[in-house]
C-alpha cells in the first residue's frame, strides 16, 4: 500500500493541472459497477467495493482486502457498443486505501442513441481514499481521459478529478457526498456538456445484510440530469444478494427500474443487473476475485 501513499502528492499536483486544462467534452457514458445498478444507482453512501471509483473513492476505505475486478454492460435492442472496466483495489494498510481502474467505453448511432450522444472514451483513473476523523473519510480520483466522437478520427485527452466525503453517523447510517469532473465544472459549458456532478447520498442499514438508499443525483442540475435514485439490498444465505432501485428523473418523465443479484463462488464474486424503464433493457455483468 505504500505506492499509494508516495503517490499522493502526485496525484494532487496531477489533479491540479487537471483543473487548469481545457479540453474536450466527452465523459463515461454510464457507471458499470454491478451492484449499484442493482440498487437504481443509489449509492453514493454504500460505495464499499469496486463502483465507489465511480460514486463515491472515499468508500473505498471500506474494503477489507485486495480484489481485481471487471465489469462489462450492453447496451439495449439493436444499439451497438458497450462498456467496460478493470480495476485492482487494495485495503488500508496504514496509509489509506485505492484503486487503478480503466474503463472503456463505446455507442455508434442506433435506434436507441443519437449521434450527438455517441462515441468512444478511455477513462484511466488513481483513486486515493483516507481516514479524516471519527469515522469520516475523504476521498478522490485523478482520471485521464482520452475520446472521439463517432463521427470524427481525431483523439482528444485531458485530465479531470473527483472529490467525495463518505461519513459513518452511527452504526446504521452513512453519509456520502461526491462531486464528479472538477475540472468541466471549472471550464464551464451549457446543458449536458457543463461537467460538474454533485451527488449526496443516504444509507440506511438496520440489520447485517439489508441496506436501503436514496441518492440525489446531479442536484446542481448542470447536467439538466436531476434525479432521485432509491434502492435496496438484501443478503440471504449462501452469499446470495437480491437488489432492486428505482431512478426518477425530477426535471421530466424519464425513469427506469433495476434489479440485481449476485453470489460468491469461493473467492470469487459474480454479478449481474438489469435495467428497464426508459433504460430499454440494460445488461451488466460483473466479477471479483479476492485475495
Amino acid at each position: 500500500m505504500g505506492s499509494f501513499s508516495r503517490g499522493r502528492s502526485f496525484v494532487l499536483r496531477l489533479l491540479l493541472i487537471g483543473l487548469l486544462l481545457s479540453g474536450f467534452q466527452v465523459r463515461t457514458l454510464a457507471f458499470p459497477a454491478v451492484r449499484a445498478l442493482g440498487m437504481g444507482g443509489a449509492y453514493t453512501a454504500v460505495a464499499d467495493d469496486a463502483g465507489a471509483v465511480f460514486w463515491n473513492p472515499a468508500g473505498l476505505m471500506q474494503i477489507e482486502e485486495r480484489s481485481l475486478v471487471g465489469a462489462v454492460v450492453f447496451p439495449p435492442g439493436e444499439a451497438e457498443g458497450y462498456e467496460a472496466f478493470i480495476g485492482y483495489l487494495e485495503q488500508d494498510t496504514g496509509y489509506g486505501a485505492g484503486a487503478l481502474s480503466w474503463y472503456h467505453g463505446s455507442r455508434f448511432a442506433g435506434p436507441e442513441f443519437s449521434a450527438a450522444s455517441c462515441g468512444e472514451i478511455h477513462d484511466f483513473c488513481y483513486s486515493l481514499a483516507k481516514p479524516a476523523a471519527g469515522g469520516v473519510y475523504w476521498g478522490g480520483n485523478v482520471r485521464y481521459l482520452r475520446g472521439r466522437e463517432s463521427s470524427s478520427s481525431s483523439w482528444q485527452s485531458t485530465w479531470t478529478g473527483d472529490v467525495s466525503v463518505l461519513a459513518r453517523l452511527s452504526s446504521a447510517v452513512r453519509l456520502g457526498i461526491a462531486f464528479r469532473d472538477i475540472r468541466g465544472a471549472v471550464n464551464g459549458g451549457k446543458g449536458r456538456d457543463a461537467g460538474g456532478n454533485l451527488m449526496l447520498g443516504l444509507a440506511f442499514e438496520p440489520e447485517k445484510g439489508v441496506v436501503f438508499a436514496v441518492d440525489g443525483y446531479d442536484l446542481l442540475n448542470r447536467l439538466q440530469s436531476r434525479a432521485v435514485r432509491m434502492g435496496a439490498e438484501f443478503q440471504l444465505t449462501g452469499g446470495v444478494a437480491l437488489r432492486a432501485g428505482l431512478q426518477k428523473e425530477t426535471e421530466t418523465n424519464w425513469k427506469a427500474w433495476s434489479w440485481g443479484a449476485g453470489i460468491n463462488l469461493a473467492d470469487w464474486r459474480v454479478e449481474y443487473a438489469y435495467l428497464s424503464g426508459d433504460y430499454e433493457g440494460i445488461h451488466a455483468m460483473g466479477i471479483a476475485w479476492h485475495f
